[in-house]
């Protein structure tokens, strides 16, 4: 078997977009990050706001990623009726930005995207791609055995029968859903999805929680990792199948206004099978308490001074750094740390589940 590869699924805001750039370049080596093409604020005009909106999107993507290797690409949270300049489809706009800066970008569909948005990747392939990813949600899966045929015909109106072929089974938030039932129905699905020869297989999920509301303030709190212990079951026997997920940031973010809504200071820090989320007060209160919050963090036996970006800039903190950075920072910093611990988890993983597949076969030669 071949490693198995980790995608961090990262919005393209400027935070997230540069957790990636602060990662110790071994970590980047190990890394095809998934780029999810932020969402437009409600009542954005068609035309130069829509099409400064996503050359900026662009641009985040590029200072993160520009001649690191490839990078998948998705526009699924904008606007399906949204044109830029001259009619120019948000999908198009974002490939040609990226692609004149030297960015490995693999287009990204799913079967229900409308017409317009197929056509604009279409146009994308036939400029010139590596690969083609196929993007399926939880309803796709519902009916495994029609997956290969709608595939299939997707990627031909595609023109990208060449192409290698990568599937993603994203199944997005899973707070509220069982592990057996995703369980059973990607199993189903793997069945069907193999039968495409695809280059490849992707199990993506979150179970982060999608806000801190119910935690008190000042406090520390934990929440299973629920997707990556579902993906580590699996792997022991589905040997194709990589990971992926949305580290510290819920799957259906919004670009909130700050006007209208007050976040309080919180570092989201993963440990092996949870995330501790060390919760504060209003931010905007007490612009400091990064200092205690990192304090209560670094007392738990799970924080590694692993020396990353993100472990290195807590500990700063919590010894009382002059600036504290701004709640962008934080995210940046939660989601460096998460990648970098994560890469390390999935090459683990990687080294049991080769050892385990060695003495299986060493026991059938015998």
């Amino acid at each position: 078997m071949n490693e198995f590869v980790y995608t961090p699924i990262i919005k393209t805001k400027r935070g997230e977009a540069k957790a990636l750039v602060e990662l110790d370049s071994s970590v980047k080596k190990k890394i095809i990050p998934f780029f999810d093409v932020l969402a437009l604020k409600a009542d954005t005009p068609n035309g130069n706001d829509v099409h400064e909106h996503m050359v900026k999107q662009s641009l985040n993507i590029v200072a993160a990623w520009k001649q690191k290797g490839p990078c998948y690409i998705d526009l699924f949270d904008v606007t399906p009726s949204a044109r830029g300049l001259n009619g120019n489809h948000p999908a198009t706009i974002v490939h040609e930005t990226v692609s004149s800066n030297l960015v490995d970008a693999i287009p990204v569909v799913g079967i229900e995207r409308d017409i317009a948005y197929k056509l604009a990747i279409r146009s994308v392939i036939a400029s010139g791609v590596g690969a083609i990813a196929i993007r399926l949600d939880t309803e796709d899966t519902q009916l495994p055995s029609m997956l290969a045929p709608r595939i299939s015909q997707l990627v031909a109106e595609l023109g990208a029968t060449e192409l290698p072929l990568h599937i993603f089974l994203d199944f997005r938030s899973i707070e509220l859903v069982a592990t057996d039932t995703i369980q059973m129905l990607c199993s189903k699905a793997l069945i069907e999805l193999r039968k495409l020869k695809p280059a490849r297989i992707v199990f993506s999920a979150s179970a982060i929680v999608p806000n801190m509301a119910k935690f008190k303030r000042n406090s520390l709190n934990r929440v299973a990792r629920r997707e990556f212990l579902t993906w580590s079951l699996m792997a022991q026997s589905d040997l194709d199948l990589d990971y992926a997920d949305y580290g510290v940031v819920h799957p259906d973010y919004f670009d909130f206004d700050p006007r209208m809504i007050k976040p309080a200071a919180k570092i989201r820090y993963t440990a092996d099978s949870e995330w501790l989320i060390v919760k504060g007060s209003c931010w905007r209160d007490d612009t400091s308490q990064h200092h205690a919050l990192s304090k209560m963090l670094l007392a738990e036996k799970e924080f590694r001074d692993d020396g990353c970006w993100g472990s290195q800039y807590i500990k700063s903190a919590a010894r009382g750094r002059t600036k504290y950075g701004t709640l962008e920072t934080w995210v940046t910093i939660d989601q460096n740390a998460h990648i970098t611990h994560t890469v390390k988890q999935v090459a683990s993983i990687s080294i049991a589940t080769k050892v385990k597949a060695n003495q299986s076969n060493a026991s059938v030669d015998f």
